[in-house]
């Protein structure tokens, strides 16, 4: 018994620190907020920012940034998605 006590925790850190190993690390010079600006000034240039909200939110390895309109406006909500890893776009749309 105390054979597979001894296993069953040997397995319980080894799979710890597997966990802790792979977790993700976010680029460390990686600014969502330029990243995000930049990839709707080149393609979605009818969009205008300066009125405009960001709200971050995480999901796994990615960053989603939207850009809320004004309270009582019209228009488009740029939603731009985030690789934390490697700080490049993997996804985007726009909702009205």
């Amino acid at each position: 018994m105390a054979r597979i006590l001894k296993l069953a925790v040997g397995i319980a850190a080894v799979t710890a620190l597997q966990l802790m190993v792979n977790q993700t690390m976010s680029e460390p010079r990686c600014d969502m907020f330029r990243v995000a600006e930049d990839y709707i000034a080149k393609r979605y240039p009818f969009i205008d920012l300066a009125e405009r909200h960001p709200v971050t939110s995480e999901i796994g390895n990615v960053w989603e940034v939207r850009y809320e309109l004004p309270r009582g406006k019209l228009g488009f909500v740029p939603i731009i998605s985030i690789d934390k890893r490697t700080c490049a776009v993997v996804h985007a749309q726009v909702e009205q």
